[in-house]
């Protein structure tokens, strides 16, 4: 055998089965670095992880196999009353974080109106808002995680965090335009605001009057409101927190001209009237 291939036996190499594919990967990654550079690198994770994304992005289906969590996709409305209204329900009862936006209410008298805010949600933005209940206190929460959701709120003139450290105000698209102003006082209203009765006695008499009334902590929003009420022609009082309309025929042209959306306030309104006409 020896006479034939040349080669002593005490010479050959036995080599493990399959060695050749270490060689082979190895000579591969060297050209493919050569071509793409390094992607240990900080800016070849970079590419892998977009071409990864539009990977993914592209086959929905298999990045719902792979347990890849994609952007949801959001419809971008344009500038409307009923965007300018969701605008006045975040700055009442709403929170806006990196990632996420959230509407509070009460679970027990306001659920009505969490069900409206998160049909809202999807009428604007094509965006389904799920509903969350706490199991220790009377909270729900109409909840929508969207960075790009988030993204165009902040583009509108919403803030992140902290409201009222952050100067949270009525943004000025909706200043100058009446109907969206009017909406985003709906929308504020009916969040952090209430319809109840007050009783005052004159001459042994007791007189009840209805009061639409607006409670607030930060001071630009608190001037806003109170500044677009007395633009409308309503005379209204406070000078800390609370906003309130007190006269009975303006608390009735509010109801009829600004309107609510949250039937808690609405419902209270015609049962003050109701037994008035008693």
């Amino acid at each position: 055998m020896a006479d034939l291939s040349n080669i002593e036996p005490s010479k050959a190499e036995i080599v493990p089965e399959y060695w050749y594919i270490r060689v082979a990967a190895r000579k591969g990654a060297v050209e493919r670095n050569k071509k793409y550079g390094n992607p240990g690198t900080k800016d070849g994770r970079s590419r892998g992880g977009k071409a990864t994304c539009k990977m993914f992005l592209l086959n929905q289906s298999l990045a719902k196999r792979k347990r890849f969590i994609t952007a949801k996709e959001v419809t971008y409305p344009k500038k409307s009353a009923y965007l300018a209204e969701l605008v006045g329900i975040l700055l009442g009862d709403g929170g806006i974080t990196k990632y996420q936006v959230r509407v509070t209410h009460n679970s027990e008298t306001d659920f009505g109106h969490a069900k409206y805010v998160a049909r809202l949600f999807n009428r604007l933005f094509g965006i389904k808002a799920v509903i969350t209940f706490s199991k220790h206190q009377k909270v729900c929460e109409v909840v929508v995680s969207s960075k790009k959701l988030v993204d165009f709120l902040v583009g509108l003139g919403l803030k992140v965090g902290n409201k009222i450290k952050n100067g949270a105000d009525i943004p000025k698209w909706i200043k100058i335009n009446k109907a969206f102003e009017t909406a985003c006082l709906r929308g504020l209203i009916d969040t952090d605001g209430c319809v109840y009765s007050e009783k005052h006695k004159y001459n042994s008499r007791v007189y009840t009057f209805p009061i639409v009334a607006f409670t607030n902590h930060s001071r630009l929003l608190f001037k806003s409101v109170k500044s677009a009420l007395f633009n409308r022609g309503y005379h209204p009082t406070g000078k800390v927190k609370n906003i309130l309309i007190r006269r009975a025929d303006e608390v009735l042209r509010y109801s009829e001209d600004i309107g609510f959306q949250n039937k808690k306030h609405s419902k209270r309104l015609k049962e003050f009237l109701r037994q008035k006409m008693v």
